[in-house]
């Protein structure tokens, strides 16, 4: 152990508890201070790591100062008031040979940082909705990661929901990513936008696919849309040039021949050709 008389600075349950744990092991606790009017822990860690062996607890009191040189040899005790300044003249010099912080705990959210996710800074947590999803789609956070727990039940708790909303979420967007086909540049087509298609977005109403050409066209042609085996739609235009965008309009009529195609490539021809 790195010392026989301890003071332990905060009344969490991780202070509390390791003030019997060094009781266990030989060690002499002075006494626990905590700044708040209150205890920061549980009641029971108070009951069985404080009371039980007899281990003083003072509340709003705080370390002032530490003295020693080569190592600890004393602190300096003194209450404070309901703002944390120190009250004068309630100073107390009490010897110990070390002190131990046990002054709160934060999530470690490096991850969440890196992955982008917003945090709260009062819990120093990822927001999270009812599903313990964060601000970033997909995702999920629970446990201490989120805010400090006191009792594991509720970590597994937490857990186990975002575990189910996770397993939710992921099924949802393989059943969204098999409605999508992609949009295939065909004949004289550079590019198309959107690249993909959700075949239940045309129930809603009208979808434009906008295009450029790889080459102009100086007489009518056909702009037509057509999946593996079937045309959707075909149109005209008088001609097609690579520095005007070219537009042609998927119709919710369209729909049950979208549905059957595997993808829909977009052809631009002269209608000498066709």
């Amino acid at each position: 152990m790195p010392g026989n008389n301890f003071v332990i600075l905060g009344s969490g349950d991780i202070g509390m508890i390791m003030a019997r744990r060094l009781t266990f092991e030989g060690a002499h606790v002075e006494r626990v201070l905590e700044i708040q009017s209150y205890l920061s822990g549980l009641s029971r860690n108070y009951v069985q790591c404080l009371d039980d062996w007899g281990i003083p607890l003072q509340l709003q009191y705080t370390v002032k100062k530490i003295i020693g040189k080569n190592r600890v040899e004393a602190i300096e005790a003194v209450a404070v008031d309901d703002k944390w300044n120190f009250i004068p003249g309630s100073e107390e010099i009490i010897p110990c040979d070390t002190l131990l912080l046990s002054v709160g705990l934060i999530p470690e959210n490096e991850l969440s940082k890196k992955a982008g996710v917003l945090l709260d800074p009062v819990t120093g947590g990822p927001y999270v909705d009812e599903h313990f999803q964060t601000s970033v789609p997909g995702i999920f956070a629970a446990g201490n990661v989120v805010h400090v727990y006191d009792l594991v039940d509720y970590v597994s708790m937490a857990g186990s929901e975002a575990g189910r909303s996770a397993a939710e979420f992921a099924l949802a967007e393989k059943e969204r990513s098999a409605r999508y086909i992609p949009l295939v540049p065909g004949k004289n087509v550079r590019y198309i936008v959107p690249h993909k298609l959700d075949k239940q977005a045309l129930e809603k109403g009208d979808i434009s696919l906008q295009m450029r050409v790889t080459k102009p066209i100086e007489e009518d042609v056909w702009l037509e849309v057509h999946g593996e085996e079937n045309s959707i739609v075909r149109r005209s235009e008088r001609y097609v040039r690579p520095g005007e965008m070219v537009t042609i309009v998927l119709k919710p009529k369209m729909a049950a021949e979208v549905e059957k195609a595997g993808r829909l490539t977009v052809d631009i021809y002269p209608k000498s050709e066709a």
